[in-house]
């Protein structure tokens, strides 16, 4: 049983710079991720490898922002001031341990995204995945949330790259910059997973709660991207 960095979420107003500027920065081609119709969201993938990803999402069904709908509303609110890290994300293998985080966390596991998922390339459709906590709970906090990931045969960091975005391959995160404290971190996890054993160094600046950067290895070298956090 092992938790550790799954995925993180940036956030856009425009989904295609985003994605053409994060792949020409780092050299990293991406796939598209398809789309939420219940919450109006695309998706673009940039793999950073040894199966994490960047999440790259906007508002592409702009009628949910004319009909007021919540998430779409939260987007475009958090976007104003530019791009932002809108969610850490950690995976176990065990249903149990996402079981118990719940229940540290108060909630109840949701089972798959609400609004549901519609994958650009059909076979590559999956069956839902549960994880806790949502995202009111949980990115909008500045905290990870956790999803179930029993197996990596089909992760989405290992989806196909569109020909010509990129050929620098990702070598995985080797750390990450956070708001709050190691405690503040810890006390949120519950004795499900210890800070000391994500994987990943992390380095915590005392600010608002938050991912701030990620660096990763890559087969061209280091690199790292900074990007503003999530806010309240």
């Amino acid at each position: 049983m092992v938790i550790t960095l799954d995925h993180i979420a940036v956030w856009t107003d425009n989904l295609y710079r985003t994605t053409v500027e994060l792949s020409r920065e780092t050299g990293i081609g991406s796939s598209d991720g398809g789309y939420f119709p219940g919450l109006g969201l695309g998706q673009k993938i940039i793999s950073l490898g040894n199966h994490v990803y960047l999440e790259v999402e906007s508002i592409v069904d702009h009628r949910m922002i004319t009909d007021r709908a919540p998430m779409a509303l939260e987007l475009e609110r958090q976007t104003q001031a530019g791009d932002c890290f809108a969610g850490l994300c950690l995976r176990s293998d065990s249903m149990d341990e996402i079981l118990e985080f719940a229940k540290i966390r108060g909630i109840t596991p949701m089972e798959g995204i609400s609004g549901g998922k519609v994958p650009m390339v059909p076979s590559a459709d999956k069956p839902p995945v549960p994880h806790a906590p949502d995202f009111w709970n949980s990115w909008r906090l500045g905290k990870p949330n956790m999803y179930y990931v029993p197996d990596l045969s089909r992760h989405s960091s290992l989806e196909p790259i569109q020909e010509g975005t990129g050929d620098v391959k990702g070598a995985g995160v080797t750390s990450i910059e956070i708001g709050g404290t190691e405690s503040d971190l810890q006390r949120w996890l519950g004795d499900v997973a210890s800070v000391k054993e994500l994987g990943v160094d992390i380095t915590y600046n005392g600010g608002p709660d938050g991912l701030y950067a990620v660096a990763f290895d890559s087969s061209i070298g280091p690199q790292t991207i900074r990007l503003n956090p999530i806010t309240l």
